[in-house]
C-alpha cells in the first residue's frame, strides 16, 4: 500500500511541475519521501526481492531529484545543501544531484564549495569513465563563474556552456577588443644548447593527455638540483614555445625554495597570487587552502595554460598548485628530487656538454678575444660545465680587457681557492649559491656532506661511507638517500656515489670551517684502514697463490664488502682500482706509510694481472723503499719480487736483476722457503727475457725443487711449464714437449683457465718451431678460447700475435698482417717494448712475403731498435735474421750477410739452436749469392751437426742444399 500511495503522490506532483506551481509540486513530493521508513523489503533475501529493492530505490531517487528540483526553483537553498551533500557523496558520478548542491551552496553564498564539487565530478568522470561534464553541469558552472544570480542560474538563464575551445574568445586574437591572456614569463637571455631537453619537453606536451601534465624538472647529476645548472632558464623557454600549445595563460611563479633573503611561498600565499594572476578579484579569494585549490582548478578548468612553478621546496608546496584534471601543462623546477607526483614526466638535466659550454662561454664572454677553443674548454672544465659558474666567470673575464683566456685559465688552476674565482664584477659568487643549498641540509646530513667529500678518491660506496662516518650502514643509507633528493651527490650506478668536482671542493672547504683537524684526520684514518683491510681481503680471496705476508692480527671495525667468489672480488677491484690508488697516494703523502705499502702489495696482484704494471710500479716502489727501513723482512722480499716482474715487463732489465737478486738474497737470509721458491722463478723469466736460456733453466729448476713438493698441482704445473718454454728455446723439442703435458695436465686439475691458455699457446709454439703448422694454429685458436673467458689483454695479444706467426706460415698474409696490426696497438697501450719488437717482427715479416721491401725494412728496423735498447736478446736476433732476409731479397748482398752473421753470433750465444740453424741457414744462401761457396758450405754444415740429432727432417733438407752446392751426393757422411 505505501508503494501504491509513493507512486500516486509523484504523479500527482509530476503533473504539477508543467503548471508551474512549484510549491504544491514541492508538498506532494514532501509527502512522497515520508512515506519511506529505510530500503524496501528490508531483511527479505533472494535474487527476486533483491531486484525489486533496486528498482524501488532507483524510482525513489528519481523522485528526489525531482522534489530537489522544485526546492530550488522556489530558492531553498539552505535547506537542501545536508540532503543533497549526502546523496552526492552516495553518487559521486551522477551529474544531476552534483548540479543541483552546487546550485544549493552557490545560493548559500558558498562559492568555493560549488566550484569544488564541479572540480570532484570532472575528476570522478574522467578516472573513472575517461569522460567530461555534460552540458548541463558546465552551463551551472559558467553561471557560478560569471557571478550570475542562483536563481536565474536555477531556470536555465546566464551564460551559455563553456568548454575548452569556447573559453577563449571567439573573435580574431588580433582584435583590439579581444583581451589578452594573462602572461608573465620572465624575458631571459637567448638560451645555448638544451636541444635534447627542449625536445623532451616539448614531446612531453604533445602527449599529454586531455587532463594535462606535470613535468619536473631535475638532473641526472650532481649539479641539477643546485642553483646554475639552468632549470629555470629551460622551463621558462619551454613555455614560451609552448604559448601558442597553450594560449589561454603563461603563468610564472617563484616559490622562493632557496630564496637567500625571504622565505619559501607557503602554497596559500602562492595560490593568491596565482588566482590573481588569472583575474580572480581579490574579495572573491577563499581563505582557506583548501577552497582556494578549488577554485584555482576550477578556473583552469577549460583552460589551456602553461605554468612554470619555479625552485619548488617540497611535494607539500607543489601539490595545492597542481591544475588537477584541467588540460593545463604544469612544469616544475626543484633543487630536490620531488616524490609523490607519481604521474609526472621527469625532464633530466645534465650539466652542459663541452660544446655547448665552449658556446655559452663565448655569449656572455664575447667574440673578440675567444678564438682559442682549447684554453676556452680548459676553462669551461674547471667549472664543471655548470652554466651558471660558466656565465660568472665569461662575466668577469668580459670585465677585465687585460686578461687573455690563458690567465683566466690559470687563475681558475690554482690548487685552492677555485670556488673563490668563480665570480663576476659584481661580486656574484657560485659559492654563495651552495652555502644556500647547504644550510637548508638537516645537522647530520651537512656533517656526512663534507665529511665524505675528503674521500681522496673519485666515488664511494655505503660501506666506505659507513666506515668514513663511523656510522651503522642503515643509517648511511638514510643519509646518503638525503643527499640524493638534495642533489648533493649522485649514483650513477646503483650503490656508488660521486661528487661534481665544484661541490667536493665546496664540501672540503666546509669541512675546514666547521670540523676540526682532529676530526677530519679520524674520517680519513677511518678510510684508509677500510680501504687497506678490504683489499686485503679481496686480494686473498681474487688471487690465492700469491706469496704474502701473515693476515694482519687487527680485524676490521667495520663491515667490509662480500664477495662470494673470486671473479666478484675481481670485480671490486677494477671499481675500485682509481680509488685504491688515490688513498694510497694519500696515506703515503699524509704520515701513514705503513698502511699505504700494505695497500700497495694487496693491490699489487691485481694491478699486475690486469696490466695496469705503470699503475703497479707506482705503489710498489714507495712500498719497497718503507720496508727496507723496517724488520719486516718478509713483507720487503714479496714486494722486491713483484716489483722485478714489473720492472721485466716494461723492459728495464737491469733494474729487474737488481731487485730480483736482492728479492733472493733476503729470502734465503730468512729461510723463507716460499719467497726463495718465487725470486728464483722470478729471475729465470728474467734471464729467459734476456735470451740467456741455459741460465734461466737452471734457475727454474732450482724453484721448481722448492716448490714441487708442496702438494699442489698448479704449484708443480707452473713449474713444467717455465721449464718446458726454455728448453723449447734450447731446442729440446721432446722434453719440451713432454714439459708442456705435464703443466696442461696440472692446470686442469687445479681449474686454472688462464694458465692453462698460456701453456696451450707455449704447445703452439712448439708445433710452429717442428713445422707442423695445423696443429700450431688449433692450438692457439683453443688458447684463446680460455683466454677470452678468462686471461688479460697482454694474455690475449700474445695469442694472437702467435696466431699471425701461424698465418704467416700458412700464406694468409692480409689476414697476419692485420692481427699483428691489432696486436701492436695493444702492446703500445700496455708499454710492453719487448712484445712489440715481437709484434714489428713478424709484420716486417708479412711484408717482405708480400714484396713491400721498404715497410719490411722500417718495421725490422724499428724492433732491432726496441730490441737493442731493452736488451732483448733473442728479440734482437730475430730482428737481424729477418733484416737480413729482406736485404738478401732486395739484392743488398753485403747488408744482408752482415745482419745475417749478427743474428747467428747472437742465436750461437743464447744457445737457441732452433734460431741457430735458420740464421745459418739465411746466411749460406747470400754468402753462396755473393760469390762465397766455401762459406756457404760451413754454415751449413754447422747447421746440419745442430740439427742431425734434434731434427731429422731438418737435417735431410739441409744435406740435400749442401749436395745441390757441392755437386756430389754425400756431402756429410
Amino acid at each position: 500500500m505505501d508503494w501504491h500511495r509513493f507512486q500516486q503522490l509523484v504523479a500527482e506532483g509530476g503533473g504539477l511541475v508543467s503548471e508551474g506551481d512549484d510549491e504544491r509540486t514541492a508538498a506532494f513530493l514532501d509527502r512522497a519521501e515520508q512515506l519511506w521508513q529505510g530500503d524496501a523489503l528490508a531483511g527479505l533475501p533472494g535474487l527476486w526481492a533483491e531486484t525489486v529493492r533496486r528498482t524501488l530505490t532507483e524510482r525513489r531517487l528519481r523522485a528526489t531529484v525531482s522534489r530537489f528540483a522544485a526546492a530550488l526553483r522556489l530558492g531553498r537553498f539552505a535547506e537542501l545543501t545536508a540532503e543533497l551533500a549526502a546523496l552526492v557523496e552516495l553518487h559521486p558520478g551522477d551529474e544531476t544531484l552534483g548540479g543541483q548542491l552546487m546550485l544549493a551552496y552557490y545560493g548559500t553564498d558558498r562559492y568555493t564549495e560549488a566550484l569544488r564539487v564541479h572540480q570532484e565530478i570532472r575528476q570522478f568522470l574522467m578516472t573513472q569513465f575517461g569522460s567530461r561534464p555534460g552540458v548541463e553541469l558546465n552551463r551551472i558552472h559558467s553561471g557560478i563563474l560569471d557571478r550570475l544570480p542562483a536563481v536565474d542560474i536555477v531556470r536555465g538563464g546566464g551564460s551559455p556552456v563553456r568548454t575548452a575551445s569556447t573559453s577563449r574568445p571567439t573573435t580574431d586574437r588580433t582584435s583590439r577588443t579581444a583581451p589578452h591572456p594573462p602572461r608573465n614569463l620572465p624575458h631571459q637571455p637567448p638560451l645555448v644548447g638544451r636541444r635534447t631537453e627542449l625536445q623532451a619537453l616539448g614531446a612531453v606536451a604533445e602527449t599529454a593527455t586531455p587532463d594535462g601534465c606535470v613535468i619536473s624538472l631535475e638532473s641526472l647529476s650532481t649539479l641539477s638540483g643546485m642553483a646554475g645548472v639552468g632549470k629555470t632558464a629551460v622551463a621558462v623557454h619551454g613555455a614560451h614555445r609552448l604559448a601558442e600549445k597553450y594560449p589561454d595563460a603563461q603563468l610564472y611563479l617563484d616559490l622562493r625554495g632557496h630564496s637567500p633573503v625571504e622565505d619559501p611561498l607557503d602554497p596559500g600565499t602562492a595560490l593568491a597570487t596565482l588566482l590573481r594572476l588569472l583575474g580572480a578579484p581579490a574579495e572573491t579569494i577563499p581563505l582557506e587552502l583548501e577552497n582556494r585549490t578549488a577554485l584555482w582548478r576550477t578556473m583552469l578548468a577549460d583552460r589551456r595554460a602553461v605554468i612554470v612553478l619555479d625552485d619548488a621546496v617540497s611535494v607539500h608546496q607543489i601539490r595545492p598548485l597542481l591544475p588537477g584534471s584541467s588540460a593545463s601543462l604544469a612544469i616544475i623546477t626543484s633543487r630536490r628530487h620531488l616524490t609523490g607526483l607519481p604521474h609526472a614526466r621527469h625532464i633530466p638535466l645534465d650539466v652542459l656538454p663541452d660544446d655547448d659550454a665552449v658556446a655559452l662561454f663565448r655569449a656572455f664572454a664575447g667574440s673578440e678575444r675567444t678564438n682559442d677553443v682549447e684554453e676556452i674548454t680548459r676553462i669551461i672544465r674547471q667549472c664543471g660545465c655548470l652554466p651558471l659558474a660558466i656565465e660568472l666567470v665569461a662575466s668577469r673575464f668580459r670585465a677585465h680587457p687585460s686578461w687573455t683566456l690563458t690567465t683566466l685559465a690559470d687563475r681558475l688552476a690554482r690548487p685552492e681557492g677555485r670556488l673563490d674565482e668563480i665570480r663576476d664584477a659584481d661580486h656574484h659568487e657560485v659559492k654563495h649559491v651552495f652555502d644556500l643549498m647547504y644550510q637548508t641540509l638537516a645537522a647530520e646530513d651537512r656533517t656526512a656532506f663534507r665529511r665524505l667529500s675528503l674521500h681522496p678518491g673519485q666515488d664511494f660506496t655505503t660501506e666506505v661511507a659507513a666506515a668514513s662516518l663511523d656510522l651503522p650502514p642503515a643509517a648511511v643509507e638514510r643519509t646518503l638517500e638525503s643527499l640524493l633528493a638534495a642533489h648533493l651527490i649522485r649514483e650513477p650506478t646503483p650503490d656508488r656515489y660521486q661528487y661534481h668536482d665544484l661541490l667536493r671542493e665546496y664540501g672540503r672547504s666546509r669541512a675546514v670551517l666547521d670540523d676540526t683537524t682532529q676530526e677530519r684526520s679520524d674520517v680519513l684514518h677511518r678510510l684508509i684502514d677500510f680501504y687497506a683491510a678490504a683489499a686485503d681481503g679481496a686480494d686473498r680471496l681474487a688471487y690465492p697463490r700469491r706469496t704474502r705476508s701473515a693476515p694482519p692480527h687487527d680485524l676490521p671495525r667495520h663491515r667490509m664488502p662480500h664477495w662470494p667468489d673470486a671473479d666478484t672480488a675481481r670485480s671490486w677491484f677494477v671499481a675500485e682500482r682509481t680509488n685504491l690508488l688515490a688513498v694510497e697516494a694519500y696515506a703515503r703523502g699524509h704520515d701513514q706509510p705503513g698502511t699505504a705499502a700494505r695497500l700497495a702489495y694487496a693491490m699489487a696482484g691485481f694491478l699486475n694481472a690486469e696490466c695496469h704494471w705503470h699503475d703497479a710500479h707506482a705503489v710498489l716502489r714507495p712500498a719497497v723503499e718503507h720496508w727496507s727501513h723496517t724488520d719486516d723482512s718478509a713483507a720487503l722480499c714479496r714486494a722486491l719480487s713483484h716489483l722485478s716482474t714489473l720492472h721485466a715487463h716494461a723492459g728495464r732489465y737491469p733494474e729487474a736483476a737488481e731487485t730480483g737478486e736482492r728479492a733472493l738474497e733476503i729470502a734465503r737470509a730468512t729461510a723463507d722457503v716460499e719467497a726463495e721458491g718465487e725470486a728464483l722463478r722470478t729471475l729465470g723469466t728474467l734471464h729467459w727475457h734476456l735470451g740467456e736460456h741455459r741460465a734461466a733453466l737452471v734457475l727454474f729448476q732450482k724453484s721448481f725443487g722448492l716448490t714441487a713438493f708442496s702438494g699442489d698441482p698448479w704449484d708443480r704445473a707452473r713449474g713444467y711449464n717455465n721449464i718446458a718454454v726454455t728448453l723449447l728455446f734450447l731446442g729440446e723439442h721432446d722434453r719440451a714437449r713432454e714439459h708442456f703435458e705435464k703443466a696442461l695436465t696440472g692446470f686442469t686439475e687445479a681449474g686454472d683457465h688462464t694458465s692453462l691458455g698460456k701453456a696451450l699457446n707455449n704447445l703452439g709454439d712448439l708445433h710452429m718451431r717442428v713445422g707442423d703448422l695445423e696443429s700450431a694454429r688449433r692450438s692457439f685458436e683453443k688458447s684463446l678460447i680460455y683466454l677470452e673467458r678468462s686471461g688479460n689483454r697482454y694474455d690475449r695479444a700474445t695469442v694472437h700475435g702467435s696466431l699471425a706467426d701461424a698465418l704467416i706460415e700458412l700464406g694468409e698474409m692480409d689476414a697476419a698482417a692485420a692481427l699483428y696490426q691489432e696486436t701492436l696497438v695493444e702492446f703500445r697501450a700496455l708499454g710492453d717494448q719487448k712484445s712489440q719488437a715481437d709484434t714489428l717482427i713478424g709484420l716486417g715479416e708479412a711484408h717482405r712475403r708480400a714484396g713491400d721491401m721498404v715497410e719490411a725494412v722500417r718495421h725490422l728496423t724499428d724492433a732491432l731498435d726496441i730490441a737493442q735498447r731493452i736488451g732483448a736478446t733473442h728479440q734482437e736476433a730475430q730482428a737481424r735474421r729477418r733484416l737480413g732476409q729482406t736485404h738478401f731479397t732486395a739484392g743488398r748482398l753485403s747488408s744482408a750477410i752482415r745482419h745475417l752473421s749478427a743474428a747467428t753470433t747472437l742465436a750461437e750465444r743464447m744457445h737457441d739452436a732452433d734460431e741457430t740453424v735458420q740464421a745459418q741457414r739465411a746466411l749460406a744462401e747470400a754468402q753462396l749469392a755473393s760469390g762465397d761457396p766455401a762459406a756457404a758450405q760451413a754454415s751449413l754444415k754447422q747447421a746440419f751437426e745442430i740439427t742431425r740429432t734434434r731434427h731429422r727432417g731438418e737435417a735431410e733438407s739441409i744435406r740435400a742444399r749442401l749436395a745441390d752446392i757441392c755437386g756430389e751426393s754425400e756431402v756429410i757422411q
